[in-house]
């Protein structure tokens, strides 16, 4: 009798061990089952333009891909409403560096904090000199957490081609991170034979960038680390000029990335997106947050004479 109680126990904890060790996995199941909410997909078809360059094989594939984000990682608002429009961007900035890749996920990303507005300036109140910063990754303990103004994360998907994407750029840190360190090698998805060329590439560009010679937004030539950032934004938006300006630059990333952006976006973004969803007179307040007057902010930035 004890032999077959023993049985029995050892069973039982099989069981419960095996339903412990595949708990994600039938979680994942579960969500990627469910049907795509109708009022993401219509953000998705508003305000993404990278989701405009995919086939529908694609555009299902980035919907799963956009539902397993939300369902396993938290953002949450300090001081400001976490909507269904703030979920879309941040995970579509999550997941267009990783679209390209097989079963990636970004294991140390603890939580995504989103802001009312500049970073440092909402913590620094009383201070009237205050460098802007509109999104960091931080540490804490073995999660890092992406952190983001929310003006600036809808500011970066109003143009699809301005080679400015804070929230894209925030992920390109998370990516670089994922081998340990950020410092502008992402060496955990980078093929061992192309770590030196990246390397001797970026200080090339970088050497460029402070002389005053390259189309690269000044502030990749901070650090090794903020190139990549930089480069990934300008690979994402603007693929087609970094191929011209930037052919080896290019070609590289789309190793990096294991995407060819350039060949997908011969698309006038501009008639496809629609920013807000309703029309915004020039002189009324810019539906991003700003402040300033629609005319004199985001309706320039979508390539609109003033």
């Amino acid at each position: 009798m004890g032999y077959i109680f023993f049985g029995v126990l050892v069973v039982a904890l099989c069981f419960a061990f095996y339903r412990w060790a595949t708990r994600r996995e039938r979680r994942r199941r579960q969500v990627i089952k469910q049907e795509f909410p109708a009022e993401w997909r219509k953000i998705l078809q508003d305000r993404i333009g990278f989701y405009h360059t995919l086939d529908t094989e694609g555009k299902a594939r980035f919907e799963k891909m956009l539902q397993l984000f939300l369902a396993e990682k938290r953002i949450t608002g300090i001081e400001t409403a976490i909507d269904d429009l703030t979920k879309i961007l941040v995970a579509s900035s999550a997941i267009i560096p990783i679209f390209g890749f097989q079963d990636w996920e970004y294991q140390n990303l603890g939580e995504v904090l989103v802001f009312p507005g500049s970073i440092k300036r909402y913590e620094n109140e009383q201070n009237e000199v205050v460098a802007e910063m509109l999104g960091r990754v931080n540490p804490f303990q073995n999660d890092h957490y992406v952190t983001l103004s929310k003006p600036a994360l809808e500011r970066g998907f109003n143009d699809m081609q301005d080679r400015r994407n804070v929230g894209i750029h925030e992920f390109a840190h998370m990516l670089d991170q994922a081998d340990g360190e950020i410092d502008g090698i992402p060496k955990a998805y980078l093929p061992d034979e192309l770590v030196r060329p990246w390397q001797e590439l970026m200080l090339r560009e970088i050497k460029s960038i402070h002389s005053g010679d390259s189309d690269i937004n000044d502030y990749g030539g901070t650090s090794e680390a903020e190139f990549f950032a930089v480069v990934t934004e300008y690979f994402f938006e603007k693929p087609g000029q970094l191929a011209e300006n930037h052919p080896k630059l290019y070609e590289l990333l789309t190793k990096i990335f294991h995407q060819k952006p350039r060949k997908r976006f011969s698309i006038n973004f501009r008639q496809l997106l629609n920013p807000y969803g309703k029309r915004v007179g020039r002189n009324e307040p810019c539906p991003c947050g700003s402040g300033d007057k629609y005319k004199n902010c985001c309706w320039q930035k979508r390539g609109v004479a003033a």
